[in-house]
């Protein structure tokens, strides 16, 4: 992105490197900014199925939580971002003790305060075609419990989750908005692969006291697996390495 040099916000910055973190050709772009004192990360949208002001805002939310990059700048014009660099790596492999810590940084996401006119509120019936018995049997099932929402991440992937040593960082909100805790909770039973030993261990640091019903917990996992299914249908994608 040549107009990474015209951005106000590197004015008074000398830029020694920019590297591409995200080179495919159906993802959005996100490039490593290295200058004399610091690192940042520009990050802008070309999908047109996201919008880049939820995304700064829920990002802004997750902030000042703790738990997500700082975010500098926000372009509108050119749903472009400046964000803090985080080092770490993504792992798709955990142990108990990074299960049970990245099930409180859920709890702290879902707990932040928000106000309604600026996040969306995700009906996922708008976004997953009932095109097997199992998934109208999943929705079925769900809308039997009463919703428990909060602002969501909706996409996580090991690769929208950094780890710095044992403490997890959320990045990447596009697709964020107001949904069922328990979507987030089974993505990440599901792309983590959790056996039922593990997503117990998981469940128990995220609800305390209180229980998940298996039934509503495997219903939800059904939706989260359909929706990843159809939504890499819909790009052609055969294989999670062609994940952006």
């Amino acid at each position: 992105m040549t107009s990474i040099e015209t951005l106000n916000f590197f004015a008074d910055k000398t830029i020694h490197d920019i590297t591409t973190m995200v080179p495919r050709e159906y993802g959005n772009e996100a490039y490593r900014i290295t200058t004399e004192d610091q690192i940042y990360v520009v990050r802008r949208l070309k999908r047109g199925e996201t919008d880049a002001q939820v995304e700064y805002r829920a990002g802004r939310l997750a902030h000042a939580a703790g738990i997500a990059p700082e975010i500098f700048l926000y372009d509108a014009d050119r749903a472009l971002m400046v964000l803090e660099f985080i080092p770490g790596e993504h792992r798709t492999q955990l142990n108990d003790a990074e299960i049970a810590h990245l099930a409180r940084i859920l709890r702290r996401l879902h707990m932040i305060s928000y106000r309604d006119e600026d996040l969306p509120k995700i009906d996922l019936r708008h976004l997953i075609e009932p095109d097997r018995s199992e998934i109208i049997e999943a929705f079925a099932i769900v809308e039997h419990f009463l919703p428990q929402l909060a602002l969501c991440h909706h996409d996580l992937t090991p690769r929208n989750i950094l780890w710095t040593h044992e403490e997890p960082t959320l990045i990447d909100f596009e697709f964020a908005g107001i949904g069922d805790v328990c979507f987030d909770l089974a993505a990440v039973c599901v792309e983590f692969q959790l056996d039922r030993e593990a997503c117990g261990v998981f469940l128990s640091e995220y609800f305390g006291t209180a229980s998940c019903p298996e039934e509503k917990r495997s219903a939800w996992e059904t939706l989260y697996r359909a929706l990843r299914r159809q939504w890499f249908a819909r790009h052609g994608i055969n294989s999670v390495d062609q994940i952006p």
